[in-house]
């Protein structure tokens, strides 16, 4: 388990109140529950849909990689890891 960076963007930041949050966690799961449980049900609810899988309009990039190539929410996570959480943004 170690300290990961968590960037958070756009609407994500007003539920949280933070830009960057920082937990210890070994998969990005946790790092999702951890956050979770320290800001509410509402973050959870925009990252993750009704069977607990990421959303596909949410964008998760660990070290600059996509999670949707990696393992998504089992992806595993070491000291230092830098996470950013990114909401997509529609109009036209």
């Amino acid at each position: 388990m170690g300290r990961i960076r968590i960037t958070l963007f756009g609407s994500l930041t007003k539920v949280v109140g933070e830009k960057t949050v920082y937990v210890n966690a070994s998969t990005l799961e946790d790092a999702i529950n951890e956050i979770s449980a320290k800001y509410g049900k509402e973050f959870r609810n925009r990252i993750l849909d009704e069977n607990g899988k990421l959303r596909r309009f949410i964008n998760i990039y660990v070290n600059g990689k996509d999670v949707r190539f990696l393992n998504q929410l089992k992806t595993m996570l070491s000291n230092g890891d830098e996470v950013s959480i990114i909401p997509a943004v529609g109009g036209g």
